[in-house]
């Protein structure tokens, strides 16, 4: 079975859409499958770096260019290559000439569109709608992204396979203590820190978590400094500006290869999210031996089980308790260290990839 996929997320620092095509690209090479991979711009060397690279064929389009690239590149190469099935992220070319399936990370644009700027909640509604529509199967992220987008696109019943993502072997308790200071010494984090990973995004939430963090703060002079990690996105400036006056580290985009470091050298993840389709970072940081606290809602419990502290992201007063409890309880945290290599040992890339292989087979009987 010949997979194409479209890897033009790869290189454009694209978040959890990066981090999930990276590790089922691992995941696929583990599993010894033929895949051709469509790159654009930075991407292309992006795969060519990767230890997994020769096991895949690699489409150059050159620069990504968002229009040309919907439109017309994916169905010409679809129709010189003539795989079984092309896989692509929430949109589909007009035309596919083969099987296709359409990953969906999650749907906050249709669930909460105030989160984005107006167009771009539009054209992904109008695009992912026609993808889900014209795929012949859907791949949800988690069974939460499966409800949601069985809520939205009730007709996809039939097509929906939830396909859980997976932890690379790189995020592991133990390193090497010096070259983890190397890196954050070049990051210009300082410790003892409290970690975020994620795009400064209303729906993540960062307010409310910088001021129980302020809260906290104040009444426990001994509370570390906070570093965000992720770069800014849309209307972001005053809380950046807030952020930095509180004296919260901002990084700013922070290459794949350095997040293991992140981790393990952090007190503690926080990552109260709003709405989340899956949400690796709790797990990733579960794998590095890092206690998290996370949202209560959408799919976060069903990412980080009984291994991490949740609470009602709305609720200030409560992110402020689970914050102290994560830091100044212990016996919590090396509970939750346990718990949380444990869970994040239950998902692996090799794992994700035997899965949606599986799932492509039965569909094409």
């Amino acid at each position: 079975m010949h997979l194409l996929i479209n890897g033009s997320d790869l290189g454009r620092q694209r978040g959890g859409n990066e981090s999930y095509l990276e590790g089922l690209l691992a995941g696929l090479a583990a599993a010894d499958a033929r895949v051709t991979v469509i790159t654009a711009g930075q991407g292309a060397q992006q795969v060519q770096r990767a230890p997994w690279s020769h096991h895949f064929d690699v489409v150059d389009v050159g620069a990504y260019r968002r229009l040309p690239f919907l439109l017309w590149q994916q169905t010409a190469i679809l129709r010189r290559l003539q795989p079984d099935w092309f896989l692509s992220t929430f949109f589909l070319p007009p035309a596919v000439p083969c099987r296709a399936g359409v990953f969906i990370h999650d749907l906050s644009f249709r669930a909460h569109p105030e989160y984005y700027p107006p167009p771009i909640a539009l054209y992904m509604r109008l695009l992912t709608g026609l993808a889900v529509q014209r795929a012949e199967v859907v791949l949800a992220l988690s069974e939460f992204t499966r409800q949601e987008t069985l809520r939205f696109y009730p007709a996809a019943q039939a097509k929906i396979e939830v396909i859980y993502p997976g932890v690379g072997a790189e995020f592991q308790p133990d390193d090497d203590p010096t070259s983890d200071d190397s890196i954050l010494a070049a990051l210009g984090v300082q410790r003892p820190y409290l970690l975020a990973v994620g795009n400064i995004h209303p729906r993540k939430n960062l307010a409310r978590l910088l001021t129980a963090w302020e809260r906290l703060r104040d009444s426990r002079p001994t509370v570390p400094i906070m570093v965000w990690v992720g770069p800014s996105c849309w209307d972001s400036s005053d809380l950046v500006r807030r952020a930095k006056a509180a004296g919260v580290q901002l990084p700013g985009f922070v290459a794949p290869a350095h997040l293991p470091a992140l981790y393990r050298r952090a007190e503690a993840l926080v990552y109260p999210s709003l709405y989340e389709g899956f949400g690796l970072p709790p797990l990733e940081a579960m794998a590095c031996g890092t206690p998290a606290l996370t949202a209560n809602t959408t799919a976060l419990p069903e990412a980080v089980g009984d291994a991490a502290v949740t609470v009602d992201p709305t609720d200030v007063e409560a992110l402020t308790e689970g914050l102290a409890r994560l830091l100044f309880d212990r016996d919590l945290r090396r509970e939750l260290r346990a718990r949380g290599l444990a869970r994040a040992a239950q998902f692996r890339w090799p794992q994700t990839a035997c899965t949606l292989l599986d799932a492509l087979r039965r569909r094409s009987a």
